[in-house]
């Protein structure tokens, strides 16, 4: 999704002749030579390579032109298959809206394509879909069939709680853990967290938030966040080099106040659960001077300025967007609340609160270590303040990243 901005799809006919068929009812048969499905080797198999008269990428190594245009065009056959899959699914059914679950629904872009496809009124995405969401769905199955509970949707909202389903932490158990250890830190009365930690941002300061229960699922929705001004066109690189240790092009995600979502993103419902791509508002774009992109470099597009919040904006002008309501209040409603009051802006970056390939940060340590293993400036562990800049120096053995593989 992030790379297929940035190519043509001019290999989406060579990819369904060769690799998978697509039926009418958006159904697909694949090509058994071209996938290794054993988890002992790359699931791509050699064939891919003869295919396309090119080997597997170094990871890491710079990513080519070509490498764009194969992403541009399988997003280009993931988006058409599932196009057909919702059509087939309202043809079956009639029904009004659609629920999505499994792995390629945390395809924000095919997603997005959906819902302006209107085929349904509204979509509702699982957050946590992947195998990852079966242990949610073991959960319910006990709930109704042994305790034979019935269920009342309430107003047609979900249940699931802003994904808030994970471990929280009291005050006091982390000032515990940050005195065992004489960690410095700062406790800021509840009416002053706003306006202190909105001073940072707007310093160009990178936050780690660490607020309420986790959440459950692979985006972090505001419990275990890292935030930032998404007007500073130099974040997206910095957060990416300097904090995510991933390539720079890898996009972020825009956190908006509900109210305000549809005056800087063309998307007219909710999305909590920052699974719908849609394009930033063309008011809210910048007027460049057309130019021919092709031939720059990644680091060079992703130097243009494209809209007021150019750290979330695409290099197609489309933004993966999380709304944010305002009840129930959660701290980072109120940063964003108090981010508007300042800068007319109620948008922040937000990316989940972790490094490359690790999991989110589920703990204080946690948190503590993911900030000082990169250049998180600030963390906010509920009413606790963390500067980095007041802790001591850092030491561990080894380097982390031999411990991880690059995402």
């Amino acid at each position: 999704m992030g790379l297929a901005p940035y190519g043509q799809p001019i290999y989406c006919d060579l990819i369904k002749e060769n690799i998978i068929n697509i039926c009418d009812n958006g159904s697909v048969i694949l090509n058994p030579q071209f996938f290794d499905f054993s988890s002992i080797a790359d699931m791509a198999t050699i064939a891919w390579g003869k295919l396309f008269g090119c080997g597997h990428r170094t990871a890491e190594s710079e990513l080519t032109q070509f490498h764009m245009d194969i992403a541009s065009s399988i997003q280009l056959v993931t988006t058409e298959a599932m196009l057909k899959m919702a059509q087939f699914a309202k043809d079956i059914t009639g029904a009004k809206y659609l629920c999505m679950s499994g792995g390629v629904a945390l395809n924000c872009v095919g997603n997005g394509e959906i819902l302006r496809a209107g085929i349904f009124e509204d979509i509702w995405v699982q957050p946590a879909s992947g195998d990852a969401g079966n242990a949610l769905g073991a959960a319910l199955a006990v709930w109704h069939n042994d305790y034979e509970t019935q269920y009342t949707p309430k107003n047609g909202q979900d249940q699931m709680h802003e994904a808030r389903l994970g471990t929280a932490y009291a005050t006091s158990e982390i000032t515990d853990f940050l005195e065992l250890y004489n960690y410095p830190y700062v406790y800021l009365e509840q009416q002053d967290i706003a306006q202190v930690v909105v001073d940072l941002i707007v310093d160009g300061k990178i936050i780690g938030l660490f607020s309420g229960r986790m959440e459950f699922g692979p985006r972090a929705l505001g419990g275990r966040s890292i935030i930032g001004d998404p007007r500073s066109p130099e974040m997206q690189k910095r957060m990416n080099l300097k904090v995510k240790f991933r390539e720079s092009f890898r996009p972020f995600a825009p956190i908006v106040r509900e109210e305000d979502a549809s005056d800087w993103f063309d998307i007219a419902v909710k999305s909590p659960y920052m699974l719908l791509v849609a394009p930033v508002s063309e008011s809210k774009r910048s007027n460049l001077i057309a130019q021919d992109e092709a031939n720059l470099r990644i680091n060079e597009r992703l130097a243009v300025k494209r809209s007021e919040i150019s750290a979330v904006t695409h290099v197609d002008y489309s933004a993966r967007v999380q709304t944010v309501a305002a009840e129930p209040m959660t701290t980072v409603r109120a940063l964003l609340d108090e981010f508007a009051q300042r800068t007319n802006v109620p948008v922040l970056i937000n990316t989940s609160f972790n490094l490359r390939s690790e999991p989110i940060v589920q703990s204080p340590m946690d948190a503590y270590r993911c900030m000082m293993r990169s250049n998180i400036d600030a963390v906010l562990l509920e009413n606790i303040l963390i500067l980095r800049s007041d802790q001591p120096q850092w030491v561990e053995e080894g380097d982390w990243r031999d411990d991880f593989e690059a995402d």
